[in-house]
């Protein structure tokens, strides 16, 4: 049932009007009367009220005032305006500060208390329908925030190399309580940068699917363990792997601009030289030749997968001088990017 409050500072009216209005036909309850708006605003401090019917002009408090204050501190609770007078200013208040609907006393003396209460019930419920559908989108809309977040957080290479990042990451996750979809989308999207990174590992192809959390979680321990096996045999920290890891990441997202080893060393929060040295023993090649194999890797993709030109492929990987990507993409695979493309790209069938 509807719980609705009755204020005016006239008791007669009040109780005639509480006495002789259908509410129950309509899903409604009377479950207190108040003569001012402040007694009005104790009654909603104590008892839970989803409706308030109110005079406008009354000692104390009007009922403009209590409607303004109610929208405040009681959020959740509607109103409607009992006028038995024709002040249009202040009936055009009250709907401005979010009444339903006012009651006239023609209404009532012409016996339409029925068609009254019918409206008022057909009001509210549509009110607490569309309240309930814009609560239920803006929590939809933190949720996929969060999801954001925690994704960014797999992403990242924090959780591979140190353990305490590892328990955080798979506790938020876990907490978030994610439907199988959700689940199987925030690694999906994971497992992509994590190929980029890692390169296209075995494990990786294999996720547990739409599962229970716990076949998540082993799977993320495969992983890991998988990743850390190449990466662990070098003598660092934990944080300087996490470091490099990130330099990897940010070359494979920033091969199209130019990059230079001291300022992604800058990134990261090393010194040039120990990121030189770092980086070389951990990824097993140097700076300048990563950049390059992954470059080139690139524009092998951008070759096979479209008809763009070669001037355009040489931009897309990082190489605005078209010659020189040229040189730099016969040195690491013998054959010049049209040879390439010539080579691999599918035949259309006639």
């Amino acid at each position: 049932m509807i719980k609705v409050l009755v204020v005016d500072d006239d008791y007669l009216v009040r109780r005639g009007f509480i006495s002789m209005m259908p509410w129950k036909d309509h899903g409604l309850e009377v479950v207190g009367e108040a003569g001012n708006g402040r007694k009005a605003l104790e009654f909603l401090q104590e008892r839970p009220v989803d409706l308030v019917v109110t005079d406008l002009a009354m000692p104390v408090m009007t009922g403009i005032e209590l409607m303004r204050q109610a929208k405040e501190r009681f959020p959740d609770v509607h109103a409607v305006v009992l006028t038995f007078h024709q002040d249009f200013d202040l009936i055009q208040e009250a709907l401005r500060l979010g009444a339903l609907d006012y009651i006239t006393k023609v209404e009532l003396e012409d016996e339409r208390m029925d068609d009254v209460l019918r409206r008022i019930s057909r009001r509210l419920r549509e009110a607490i329908a569309a309240k309930a559908l814009r609560s239920e989108a803006a929590e939809e809309a933190v949720s996929m925030r969060k999801l954001q977040e925690v994704g960014e957080r797999w992403a990242a290479p924090d959780w591979v190399t140190s353990d305490c990042a590892f328990r955080e990451a798979l506790e938020e996750t876990a907490r978030l309580r994610l439907s199988a979809a959700q689940t199987e989308r925030l690694f999906y999207v994971a497992a992509e940068r994590w190929k980029r990174l890692y390169g296209s590992r075995s494990v990786l192809e294999s996720p547990p699917g739409g599962r229970e959390w716990s076949e998540w979680e082993r799977w993320l321990a495969c992983v890991r363990a998988d990743v850390r096996s190449f990466i662990d045999p070098q003598p660092y920290s934990a944080e300087v792997k996490a470091s490099i890891l990130r330099a990897v990441d940010y070359i494979k997202h920033g091969m199209q601009g130019e990059l230079l080893l001291p300022e992604v060393a800058k990134r990261v929060h090393m010194s040039r030289s120990y990121f030189s040295r770092c980086f070389r023993d951990i990824v097993g090649k140097t700076f300048n030749e990563y950049v390059r194999e992954v470059r080139v890797e690139h524009a092998k993709v951008l070759l096979r997968q479209t008809n763009k030109t070669i001037g355009w492929v040489a931009t897309q990987s990082g190489y605005p001088n078209e010659k020189y990507f040229c040189k730099v993409f016969r040195e690491l695979t013998g054959v010049l990017p049209s040879e390439y493309r010539k080579r691999e790209k599918p035949v259309a069938s006639l």
